[in-house]
C-alpha cells in the first residue's frame, strides 16, 4: 500500500471553504494507508455500493468515523435511465432517481461535527455530484464548480488507463472517462432551472432548512 491517494482535495479547489469552521474534502477509494487522509475526520461518507465496500474495505471503514451512505438507491433496478448515454445526462437522472442516496450523503455530512471526507470509486461521479451540490449551496460560481470537477482528469490517469486496458467496450469507457468543466456545469444550470436553486433542490428531497443550515 502507498500514502498517496490520487483523488484527495477539498471540495471546491483551494480557498472556497478557507474561513470555515471545518473542512469537506472529497476522495476516490484505493488501497493506501490510513494516514493517507486527513487526521481526526469527524466524518467518512463513502457512497459506494454494498458490494464495491465488500470488494474493497475502505481503509478507514474500522473508524468509528465511517459511514457506509450508497448513493444509487438499491430498490431502483437502474443506476440511471437507459437513453441517458451522455454522463450529465446519467447526473441529472440521478437527481431523481437516487435522491434518497443523495439526500442521506447530505445529511451525514451536516450532521458532522468536524472535517468531512467524501468518497466514491474513482472520487468523480458520485462524489463530483454531492461535491458540486455542496460547492454551489456554499456560494461557488459555476467556473468553480466545472473546475472542481474536472481537476479529477489529471488525478485519474492511471486508473483510467487501466480501465481501457480491460474494457471490452471502449465507446462506453471513454465516456465514463469524459471529465470537463462542461459536465457539472451543465446538472448545475440543471437543478437552478428546474428547482430555481440548489438549496430549493435540497429541500426537494427532503432536507429541512436546519440540516442545509449545517451544512
Amino acid at each position: 500500500m502507498t500514502t498517496t491517494l490520487t483523488n484527495l482535495r477539498p471540495v471546491g479547489g483551494p480557498g472556497l471553504q478557507r474561513g470555515r469552521r471545518r473542512t469537506v474534502y472529497r476522495a476516490n477509494t484505493e488501497r493506501v494507508d490510513a494516514d493517507a487522509y486527513p487526521a481526526d475526520l469527524a466524518a467518512v461518507v463513502d457512497l459506494r455500493r454494498v458490494d464495491e465496500a465488500a470488494a474493497l474495505p475502505h481503509p478507514l471503514a474500522a473508524s468509528s468515523a465511517y459511514r457506509a451512505v450508497p448513493l444509487f438507491d438499491p430498490d431502483s433496478p437502474l443506476e440511471s435511465a437507459e437513453d441517458a448515454v451522455q454522463l450529465e445526462d446519467q447526473y441529472i437522472d440521478w437527481l431523481g432517481r437516487h435522491r434518497s442516496g443523495i439526500a442521506a450523503a447530505l445529511r451525514a455530512v451536516a450532521a458532522a461535527a468536524g472535517d468531512v471526507l467524501v468518497c466514491c470509486a474513482a472520487g468523480k461521479d458520485r462524489t463530483g455530484v454531492v461535491s458540486a451540490l455542496l460547492a454551489r449551496h456554499w456560494g461557488a460560481d459555476l467556473d468553480t464548480v466545472g473546475a472542481d470537477y474536472a481537476a479529477s482528469a489529471a488525478r485519474l490517469v492511471e486508473r483510467f488507463a487501466a480501465e481501457r486496458a480491460a474494457s471490452t467496450d471502449p465507446e462506453a469507457t471513454a465516456i465514463a472517462h469524459r471529465c470537463v468543466p462542461e459536465t457539472m456545469v451543465t446538472v448545475i444550470e440543471h437543478v437552478e432551472r428546474r428547482w430555481g436553486s440548489v438549496d430549493d433542490f435540497l429541500r426537494s428531497i427532503g432536507l429541512r432548512d436546519d440540516e442545509i443550515a449545517r451544512l
